[in-house]
C-alpha cells in the first residue's frame, strides 16, 4: 500500500504539482508559463474566444482568466477584439503571441514526449480517458458546504 493519502483530490494535486514542474522546466527560457501556454494553445486551436468560453474550455474561472489575459495582453501576445457590448469582447493571438507560442511549443513537445515515453502510449491514453471521466464526475457531483444549513458561519 502506498504511503500517499487515499484522497482523489490530493493525488491529482500532487500529480499536478510534479507535472507542472516538468512542463515549467521544459518551457523555461521561453517566458511562457504552462497556464499561458494553455491559453495560447486554445486560442490557436479555436480562434478568437470570449473570456467565459475560454475559461470554460480551460477549466478555470472568469476572474483568473481575466488576470491571465490582462498579463498576456500587456506582453503583446493577445489582443481584444472590441465589440459594442463588452460581454462580446473576444481575444485572439497576435503575431508576437504566435511566435512565442511556437517557441514554447517545442519545449511543451519535449515534456509531452518524456511523459509518453515514461508511461507508454497505452497507459497515457488510459490516463487521459480516466481524467476525462474524473472531470465529468466532478461536473455531475453536487455537495453542499459542510456548514450549509447549520447556522454556522465562517
Amino acid at each position: 500500500m502506498s504511503d500517499d493519502l487515499n484522497c482523489t483530490c490530493y493525488r491529482l494535486r500532487k500529480a499536478d504539482r510534479l507535472l507542472s514542474r516538468l512542463y515549467d522546466a521544459a518551457l523555461s527560457g521561453t517566458g511562457v508559463s504552462i497556464v499561458q501556454f494553455a491559453v495560447l494553445a486554445e486560442l490557436e486551436r479555436a480562434g478568437s474566444r470570449g473570456i467565459t468560453a475560454l475559461a470554460e474550455a480551460l477549466g478555470t474561472d472568469r476572474t483568473t482568466m481575466t488576470r491571465t489575459l490582462d498579463r498576456m495582453e500587456g506582453l503583446g501576445w493577445v489582443e481584444v477584439e472590441e465589440a459594442e457590448d463588452a460581454r462580446l469582447h473576444r481575444h485572439h493571438v497576435t503575431e508576437t503571441g504566435h511566435a512565442v507560442f511556437m517557441d514554447a511549443w517545442r519545449g511543451w513537445r519535449r515534456a509531452e514526449t518524456a511523459i509518453a515515453k515514461s508511461m507508454g502510449g497505452e497507459r497515457l491514453a488510459l490516463l487521459w480517458e480516466l481524467l476525462g471521466e474524473a472531470e465529468q464526475a466532478a461536473r455531475k457531483a453536487s455537495i453542499q458546504p459542510a456548514n450549509a444549513g447549520t447556522g454556522a458561519s465562517g
